[in-house]
């Protein structure tokens, strides 16, 4: 009975185990209004129409001020991200809630790097 109740309390203490089961968050974090100084090759982007689109969801303008919270993303399923720009494809890429250790994971993006996904605790996610 010890064995098994070791092994419950280990299997409830993984983050990847969790985030098998329920619901996932997606904080996009602001980029600048202001038009790319800098930009890879098919990177060039308009700041004031850049979008980004999650699965069949409205798209939704990037934030310039404050994050926005995506919330409701079933943590089970793979999710496309689409991002758009004076109605071109910037960029795209598919993502699931299981490559990560949480189900609350931050976005952002720039023309020169590209688009960044990192969890929400993470120092490289700048979300509040």
């Amino acid at each position: 009975m010890k064995i098994l109740s070791t092994l419950l309390a280990v299997f409830l203490a993984c983050p990847a185990v969790m985030a098998q089961s329920g619901r996932g968050t997606l904080y996009v974090r602001p980029n600048s209004s202001e038009p790319p100084t800098r930009v890879s090759p098919g990177q060039f982007y308009n700041p004031a129409t850049l979008t980004l689109k999650i699965d069949k969801r409205p798209p939704i303008p990037w934030p310039h001020k404050e994050s926005v919270k995506i919330d409701d993303l079933d943590v089970n399923e793979r999710h496309l991200v689409v991002l758009t720009s004076d109605g071109k494809n910037v960029q795209s890429f598919w993502f699931r809630f299981s490559d990560y250790k949480t189900t609350d994971l931050c976005i952002g993006f720039d023309g020169y790097q590209g688009v960044q996904l990192h969890e929400k605790n993470s120092p490289l996610c700048k979300c509040h």
